[in-house]
């Protein structure tokens, strides 16, 4: 048993790129917590090559939150099984028992520097969005820009046309005023 300050999922991913790292692969695509490797609450990895051991082992685990209250900590339970279905004790085989121990403990170490990495990867795509934010309104100022100067240019057009406009206006008025002195 081994308790991590980490949610159930980081805990579960991190067993299996634990796994990976000893050269398991999985039997089907996707991810190693499968219902269909489950056996009494325990997900079971057939024919893990630990390290110092000549022949493979079967890996059962299972991943409970610590408590109710806190769900960002996590107990992983670890079983160790011939491949012939029987169980390991350190009785039975304390060289299995001791690989698969030292293998559950390296997780306390490489624990931390996996979670590490999920954040730095988290923020690193906090980044990219906000720099994506960014350029998009940088793209919408300039795009604000243009359209204000337009209507700049749109508007002195306007005013051009209103004084043009004012002078034919008073050139009317006065050839009205000029009539109406003929009457």
């Amino acid at each position: 048993m081994l308790e991590l300050p980490y949610n159930q999922d980081i805990s579960q991913d991190f067993i299996v790129a634990s796994l990976k790292k000893t050269g398991y692969k999985p039997e089907t695509k996707g991810k190693f917590f499968w219902k269909d490797n489950k056996v009494d609450g325990f997900y079971i990895f057939k024919g893990v090559r630990l390290e110092g051991l000549k022949s493979p082992v079967d890996l059962y685990f299972k991943v409970d939150e610590k408590s109710r209250r806190s769900k960002d900590e996590s107990v992983i339970y670890l079983l160790i099984g011939k491949e012939d279905g029987s169980f390991i004790s350190s009785d039975s085989d304390e060289a299995s028992f001791n690989a698969a121990r030292e293998f559950l403990n390296g997780f306390i170490d490489q624990a931390a520097a996996y979670k590490l990495s999920l954040d730095i990867s988290e923020q690193e795509d906090v980044v990219k969005d906000a720099e994506k934010k960014l350029d998009r309104l940088q793209s919408d100022e300039k795009d604000l820009t243009r359209k204000i100067e337009q209507l700049q240019k749109d508007l002195k057009r306007n005013q051009d046309d209103q004084d043009s406009q004012e002078k034919t206006v008073d050139r009317e008025k006065k050839k009205l005023a000029e009539l109406k002195s003929k009457q």
